[in-house]
């Protein structure tokens, strides 16, 4: 669903993307310092269970 905003991007115009649309993960990661970088996703499903620390066991798994 992507790989056509491929080609309107490239990735030398955004040297502190490391992983972005070249490789089709699933996830971005943007360089903020030279140690320190975030990590965005939209990935998530729906909680099957009401307490916070079985969902994130479940999460983890």
């Amino acid at each position: 669903m992507l790989k056509p905003l491929k080609n309107l991007f490239s990735a030398q115009d955004y040297p502190n993307v490391l992983v972005g649309l070249e490789v089709s993960d699933d996830a971005a990661v943007y360089k903020i310092t030279d140690e320190m970088a975030v990590i965005q996703t939209v990935d998530f499903f729906t909680p099957v269970v009401d307490d916070p620390y079985e969902y994130g066991a479940i999460a983890a798994a």
